[in-house]
């Protein structure tokens, strides 16, 4: 039997009227008028199979390898299984050439760039898709999770025609941290006239409130999710409120997937995501989320102090930073 679904150490209800299964939607990958609509409709769409399972595939072997340098992976156990290390390599790496070889890794980038994913997106933008320049490969430990958020607010200073694309590097059942949707989320007024207007960085937004029924009562109907396998693609927009569960995976195994985001092209895309020479959220930081929970105060619990020879600088409880690695 698999452990309880929990988001932040709440368990979340999972009665037919709170909680369900995403529908597939390939059925609609031959009626692109079809799919746009459901998008539009249900602020998400989920396709099985939309890329080959070996691409996907190598490109997990391709991340976990180098996780596993830093001692994050166990070598011990075959890679692909993506059991945990003791993270003994991470003291004193550089954070900054580290994260910047994930994610322009050459299998990594043959998922992003997938023609047939950016054709689907294309369909969904009703234009040709262009990928930001920064991308967000996620290796989630054992125990971590992902707070309630929507993209909103961390990616639209300049386009609306422009979503997001979740992607399980291998398979990931809910209870191993697997995304999941608030249905009816896309169209709640409250959020499209309170935390929709925010802009993250200036406004300095947090998760959501923590617990999930509190959640899903004010700005949805269920949460959805699905048991995901290589090849599938979730697709939604930037008004989807969204999270993921808890990894709670035998074996101590990491979660692997990777968040992306394409606009359309002609379009101007969030200058913090885009361009030659990015500085999200400042320049002193990298994405590596984890190693704690700070209610992403700061956006900590995703973005990463880091000094000058881009090794780590971890927050300490009371969101200031401290250089201590925890056990």
């Amino acid at each position: 039997m698999n452990p309880p679904l929990t988001t932040g150490g709440r368990p979340i209800g999972t009665s037919d009227d709170r909680f369900g299964r995403l529908d597939d939607a390939t059925p609609l990958r031959s009626d692109p008028a079809g799919l746009r609509r459901r998008f539009v409709e249900r602020g998400h769409v989920f396709l099985r199979g939309l890329l080959p399972p070996e691409t996907v595939l190598a490109a997990r072997e391709e991340i976990l390898t180098k996780y596993a340098v830093l001692g994050e992976i166990d070598d011990r156990s075959p890679i692909m299984d993506g059991v945990a290390g003791d993270r003994s390599g991470l003291v004193g790496a550089n954070l900054r050439a580290f994260t910047h070889s994930v994610r322009t890794g050459a299998h990594y980038e043959s998922v992003i760039l997938d023609p047939e994913l950016l054709r689907t997106v294309g369909v969904l933008l009703d234009g040709d898709a262009v990928p930001f320049s920064f991308r967000w490969p996620r290796l989630v430990r054992p125990g971590e999770g992902c707070g309630f958020h929507c993209d909103g607010p961390y990616m639209s200073r300049a386009t609306t025609r422009h979503l997001s694309c979740w992607i399980p590097l291998g398979h990931i059942a809910p209870h191993e941290g697997g995304l999941v949707v608030l249905d009816g989320s896309h169209d709640n007024h409250r959020l499209a006239e309170g935390y929709l207007t925010k802009d993250a960085d200036l406004d300095g937004l947090e998760w959501l409130e923590a617990d999930p029924e509190v959640v899903r009562s004010n700005y949805g109907d269920r949460w959805l999710t699905a048991d995901y396998e290589p090849g599938d693609v979730l697709i939604f927009s930037m008004s989807t409120l969204h999270g993921a569960f808890d990894n709670h995976a035998d074996r101590d195994r990491c979660r692997l997937s990777t968040d992306s985001r394409y606009y359309a092209a002609g379009e101007t895309p969030d200058p913090r995501w885009n361009g030659d020479d990015l500085a999200p959220h400042g320049g002193e930081r990298v994405f590596y989320p984890g190693l704690g929970s700070w209610a992403n105060a700061d956006f900590q619990d995703e973005w990463k102090y880091v000094d000058e020879h881009g090794r780590l600088v971890l927050p300490a409880s009371d969101h200031d930073t401290g250089s201590e690695f925890p056990s």
